[in-house]
């Protein structure tokens, strides 16, 4: 028997695909399921991420089929080959995408057999029913399914990298995050293709590594381009401050060849100068509370590490939320496995009542969650900040928390909320 989860943390397969493909430019995605899958999707996870808007062709605006007793009866098929006719007719894109609903694929509609009607190579599909998995593996459907689609071999160019592992809206700061990923690829000579940047899927055989910010997201992506292309990959977490992002500078170094020391110099040393203008504060006031985090795998990695090895702050639970298969739990709990410091508790939960629970028996001074935490935040004294999806308490637009830049955002909105109440 499923689980029923507590005011869950993710969206379904459906919503990490929709969201994904919305991000790529060009790209239109064709839902193929019920009515209201793709307006509840919009309003329940982009509106729920910092209020992401709908973009260019999201939110309302997504094509479906809306399906109803008639298809379901007597099959969506016809219905299906009559829309993607209208959305073609209708919206100039590079490429469009059939999504499929929870309905379409109970009922066993031939996706493939209707696109074979088509002459338009430009069609591709994705079989996305949220019973499949959360937003994490929906993601992961739609860009393998791309991968076998539209990708074909290119020749290699030997300073591409292409980016795995940021799902757009489920991580609510994934704009600001890739965005300063690539600057700081960029300082090394890479050239980045990260799918939302304007570069081509098409061209994701060409690159010579894949990197996955990410313990899991993304790894099957990366094993798939290796052995389909021959492209190595790399796995590290996203990077939050200087010590992480030194290192993963030089792991992407270390895999191409390149030397980054004098990145990686100059950067750190202008990082530090920042964060020497609130040490003051920071020791004046003891700032070093007890703090617990509420987020998936990535960012209870990336803010533990962070706040333990940089800032001292004292752990005391992870509660990841992102449902992770179990091959990959061992791993994420070494990462955040500290040596010659104190090291957090793990709870692995998607439930939202089990988490608070536990946060509530520890009791921390600070809490790294979700606007759904506020209440727990309040009933135990303790300091917020909003950092994990669902977030409606900030707007985020290209804010992020990844790499040099990244580091001074969260050092400056983690220490605004404990200066809020002076």
């Amino acid at each position: 028997m499923s689980e029923i989860i507590e005011i869950p943390r993710f969206s379904c397969a459906l919503g990490g695909a929709l969201s994904t493909i919305t991000a790529i430019d060009g790209y239109v995605p064709v839902i193929h399921g019920g009515p209201g899958c793709g307006v509840q999707l919009f309003y329940g996870q982009s509106f729920t991420s910092g209020f992401r808007g709908s973009g260019w062709i999201g939110g309302v605006s997504v094509p479906s089929t809306n399906t109803y007793e008639k298809e379901v009866v007597f099959g969506g098929e016809p219905r299906l080959k009559e829309q993607i006719e209208k959305t073609i007719e209708i919206i100039d894109g590079k490429r469009y995408v059939v999504l499929t609903g929870c309905t379409s694929e109970l009922i066993g509609d031939d996706i493939s057999g209707v696109l074979r009607e088509f002459e338009d190579n430009s069609i591709a599909y994705a079989e996305t029913a949220g019973f499949r998995g959360s937003s994490y593996n929906g993601y992961e459907i739609l860009l393998g399914s791309l991968i076998d689609q539209v990708v074909k071999e290119k020749p290699k160019e030997e300073r591409l990298v292409n980016i795995f592992g940021i799902v757009p809206s489920q991580d609510v700061f994934w704009k600001g995050n890739l965005d300063e990923i690539e600057r700081i690829l960029e300082s090394i000579g890479l050239e980045v293709n990260t799918l939302f940047n304007g570069k081509p899927v098409e061209d994701l055989s060409a690159a010579a590594l894949n990197i996955v910010l990410s313990p899991w997201v993304g790894i099957q992506l990366a094993q798939k381009l290796e052995k389909q292309f021959g492209i190595p990959y790399v796995v590290s977490p996203l990077p939050v401050g200087s010590d992480e992002t030194n290192a993963f500078l030089e792991k992407v170094g270390n895999a191409l060849g390149i030397d980054v020391s004098e990145v990686t110099a100059k950067e750190e040393e202008k990082t530090y100068k920042s964060i020497d203008r609130v040490a003051d504060f920071i020791i004046d006031f003891d700032v070093q509370p007890r703090f617990a985090t509420i987020t998936d795998s990535n960012y209870a990695i990336a803010i533990n590490k962070f706040f333990v090895n940089e800032f001292g702050w004292i752990p005391s639970l992870a509660a990841v939320y992102d449902n992770i298969p179990n091959e990959y739990r061992d791993s994420v709990k070494k990462e955040l496995s500290f040596k010659n410091t104190l090291s957090p508790e793990v709870l692995f939960a998607s439930d939202s009542g089990k988490i608070w629970d536990a946060i509530e028996k520890e009791a921390p001074e600070f809490i790294f969650g979700s606007s759904v935490d506020k209440d727990l935040a309040a009933k135990i004294g303790a300091a917020k900040l909003s950092v994990s999806f669902p977030i409606t308490d900030r707007v985020v637009l290209d804010r992020g928390y990844a790499g040099y830049n990244g580091t001074i955002n969260i050092i400056e909105d983690t220490l605004s909320e404990i200066t809020a109440p002076f």
